[in-house]
C-alpha cells in the first residue's frame, strides 16, 4: 500500500478536495484547484504528484482520476461497479451514454442480480471510449429522458421494456425476468412505452404485448397488439435453436425460459 503523504505544496489542493469530496477529478478540476491554492506547477505535474502519493487513483479514462479521501485510510477505490462509467461522464457529461439492459434492471430495483458485466447504451454511431469496452455496449437511442439513479443516467422502465421487446437478444438474463416483470410493467407508463416503440417493427410490439399479457395487463396487451404495424410472425423471444411455447394471440414463440412469479 502506498504511504500517503502531504507536502506543503499539495496541502491546499488536498484541503479543497477533502471539502468538496468529489468522486472523480478531471484535469480541469486539477487546474482549478491548483490555481485556487496558488500552486505554480502545471496541472499535469500536480496530477502526477497526487497520483504518486495515492490521493488520485487511475480509472482507465484519460484525464480522469478517482479521488481517495483520507477517510479511506489508504489507496482504495470506492468499489463502485460503475466507476469507469462515472469517470467517462465526468469527462463528457453530454455524451448521451446511459446505463442499460440488465444494469438498468438492477439499478431500477427490479432485478436482484447484478450483471456479470455492466451494460451501457451508446447512441448509434457514437465513438465509444476504450474504457467502456470492458463492459458491454449496446446501441439504442431513447425517446425518453433517462431516470437518475445514484447520480447516473439510467434507462427508464419504459425504455427497458421497449429495448427488451425490440432486441431480446441484447438482454442477457431472460430466465430471471419472470421474478420482476409484473412489477416493472405495473410501474410503466403505457403512453411512454408506446412512444419508445414508435417506429419499431411488428415483432417489437408483439413481444411487448406478450410481456404485458404475462404481467396480467391483458386488455392493454390486446390494445398494443391492435396498434402494431403490419408484419408476419412468428416472433421469437429467446433462442431460436431452443424449443419454445407458441402464443398464437401475439404470434410469439417464447423460448426464454422465464417463469412469471405472481405479485
Amino acid at each position: 500500500m502506498t504511504m500517503r503523504t502531504i507536502t506543503p505544496t499539495l496541502a491546499g489542493v488536498l484541503e479543497e478536495l477533502e471539502l468538496e469530496q468529489p468522486g472523480f477529478v478531471t484535469m480541469q478540476d486539477i487546474e482549478r484547484l491548483g490555481r485556487a491554492a496558488g500552486v505554480t506547477w502545471s496541472p499535469a505535474l500536480l496530477a502526477r504528484r497526487l497520483r504518486e502519493r495515492g490521493w488520485l487513483l487511475d480509472t482507465g479514462v484519460r484525464g480522469v482520476w478517482e479521488f481517495a479521501p483520507a477517510s479511506r485510510a489508504g489507496t482504495f477505490g470506492a468499489g463502485d461497479r460503475l466507476a469507469v462509467f462515472r469517470a467517462v461522464l465526468s469527462r463528457d457529461p453530454e455524451s448521451g451514454y446511459q446505463v442499460a439492459e440488465e444494469s438498468a434492471a438492477f439499478l431500477l430495483g427490479y432485478s436482484s442480480r447484478p450483471p456479470a458485466k455492466e451494460v451501457i447504451a451508446a447512441l448509434p454511431g457514437a465513438n465509444v471510449p476504450p474504457a467502456l469496452r470492458s463492459g458491454r455496449v449496446v446501441r439504442w437511442q431513447s425517446k425518453l429522458e433517462p431516470a437518475s439513479v445514484s447520480g447516473l443516467p439510467v434507462w427508464r422502465v419504459e425504455t427497458l421494456l421497449a429495448a427488451m421487446s425490440a432486441r431480446p437478444s441484447s438482454y442477457g438474463d431472460w430466465p430471471n425476468v419472470g421474478d420482476w416483470i409484473t412489477a416493472a410493467v405495473g410501474d410503466a407508463d403505457l403512453a411512454d412505452l408506446r412512444l419508445e416503440l414508435k417506429g419499431k417493427a411488428r415483432a417489437a410490439w408483439a413481444r411487448a404485448s406478450y410481456l404485458l399479457w404475462l404481467a396480467d395487463r391483458r386488455e392493454d396487451a390486446d390494445l398494443f397488439m391492435a396498434d402494431a404495424p403490419p408484419g408476419m410472425g412468428p416472433f421469437y423471444l429467446g433462442d431460436r435453436d431452443k424449443e419454445g411455447s407458441y402464443f398464437r394471440r401475439f404470434e410469439v414463440i417464447d423460448s426464454a425460459g422465464m417463469e412469471v412469479i405472481p405479485q
